[in-house]
């Protein structure tokens, strides 16, 4: 028996070359959201109010569909899933009230469920505005690397209230999320012409342990594998809510042994030299929490180049190379964020993390395909700049460094000098043949005072 998808190229083969058009009715192709263990979301919207039906197969042939609409927007939740298991999907939708009309078939898809406690990998871009030849190939380097879940940093579009941007965005970005989970940060250019954020609501199911947020400050958490992912919204960083919910989620995972790495998004750095600098807000209020928790490692965006920093113990990186125009580095930033950094580039470019057990590796890839650095995570973070450099105190002792283990220099005149003997017994013969001069040719006033030995090491200092 033929299955739906070849019933519907049978039935486009039929028509007219003027009316093919196996995807006409998607406004936006299908993409994949919050896939889990035993779950997985199919998103998709159409030019018109449309019904559709997703179709499911399993690798042992096990088939199921799905029905969605009537709607523009399909959010699609494919439940009762199997761990470690790759399914192939596509969708099928025709016009709302249409019973007779030409159905519009998505291309076959594929995708696999999470599966704990193995190694997985997952790549961290953002900031793609509209430059949408430079974002192509940043995705196609991504797609070299058959992650297994993508984060986006923010600011995917220049004006969200634009709804054509954001189907460039999609259209671009298609090839890897209708196999591949992306779970976005909130940029400030997702809220240029939607103070609200509606559109980014719209178009992402952001995970959830009970009611799905929909309304501003964006934050929230997930799991996947032994790692924990945070996703912060630095728009608000001054919002209480946001932190005291940061702390919770920190201080839960801390308790839960089976959590061996914590992650953190946002998309204004806290530290950078970029053109905006660092954010003192995100310092001031959540970074002192990070750091009580020891993540892993902080992620951002903003500033369109890559930048790895480090200071107060974290390592921060700037992956704002998704696209838009390239930024220089600043030479007007807080002397924080100068001491913090360690690489600057100025590149197209995203973040490769493999995580194995304790073990979590970074790799920063241009869009050329040139590694721009490679970073063990899991090592300790070297100790600050200006901590390392400050010089000893009279009250303090030098601190144990390099430095310190180095032969000292030779000491200059003025110093304590220990001569040899034979060089004593010369200079003391020729102390006595002057002291003997003097004895003879000077008053006895001047005598006694010449022969005073403290006078005379006045003299000679």
């Amino acid at each position: 028996m033929l299955s739906a998808l070849t019933w519907a190229a049978v039935a486009l083969s039929t028509l007219p070359a003027t009316d093919v058009a196996p995807s006409s009715r998607f406004y936006i192709e299908p993409y994949l959201q919050d896939v889990r263990a035993d779950a997985a979301v199919v998103v998709f919207t159409t030019e018109q109010p449309s019904v559709a039906l997703v179709h499911v197969e399993s690798q042992r042939g096990e088939k199921r569909g799905i029905v969605s609409g009537p709607a523009l927007t399909h959010k699609v939740r494919i439940d009762g899933l199997s761990s470690g298991v790759r399914y192939r999907y596509f969708v099928s939708v025709r016009k709302q009230g249409d019973l007779t009309g030409m159905e519009s078939v998505s291309a076959q898809s594929e995708f696999t469920t999470m599966a704990p406690g193995l190694p997985f990998l997952f790549l961290v871009y953002g900031d793609c505005r509209d430059r949408d030849a430079d974002h192509q190939a940043v995705v196609r380097g991504m797609l070299r690397e058959r992650p297994d879940l993508v984060v986006q940093t923010g600011d995917m579009v220049s004006r969200a209230g634009d709804t054509g941007q954001w189907r460039r965005y999609f259209a671009a970005v298609s090839p890897l999320i209708r196999s591949v989970p992306m779970y976005p940060a909130l940029g400030n250019h997702e809220l240029r012409g939607d103070p609200e954020a509606a559109h980014f609501f719209r178009y992402f199911v952001l995970p959830s342990q009970g009611v799905e947020r929909k309304r501003r400050p964006v934050y929230y958490s997930f799991r996947y594998g032994n790692a924990l992912f945070v996703l912060l919204d630095g728009n608000s960083p001054l919002d209480a809510d946001q932190a005291a919910w940061l702390s919770r989620t920190l201080d839960d995972a801390s308790k839960d042994p089976s959590i061996r790495h914590s992650f953190a998004f946002v998309h204004q750095p806290p530290y950078s030299v970029g053109a905006y600098c660092g954010s003192e807000r995100l310092q001031r209020r959540l970074v002192p929490i990070l750091r009580r928790y020891g993540v892993r490692a902080v992620f951002a965006g903003h500033e369109h180049a890559y930048q790895h920093l480090e200071r107060g113990g974290l390592r921060y990186f700037v992956t704002g190379g998704g696209g838009a125009p390239l930024y220089t580095r600043s030479t007007s930033c807080n002397v924080e964020d100068d001491m913090a950094l360690r690489l600057f580039r100025a590149e197209h470019h995203y973040l490769r993390v493999q995580v194995d057990g304790d073990a979590a590796t970074l790799m920063a890839i241009a869009s050329n395909g040139e590694v721009l650095e490679r970073v063990l995570l899991h090592e300790p973070v070297v100790p600050d700049r200006d901590d390392i450099e400050a010089p000893p105190t009279l009250a303090a002792a030098p601190k144990a460094t390099e430095r310190s283990t180095k032969p000292a220099p030779p000491r200059s005149s003025g110093r304590v000098f220990r001569p040899s003997l034979a060089m004593f017994l010369l200079v003391l013969s020729g102390v006595a043949m002057i002291i003997g001069l003097l004895l003879l040719t000077a008053p006895r006033a001047r005598r006694r005072t010449d022969l005073n030995p403290h006078a005379k090491r006045r003299l000679r200092r």
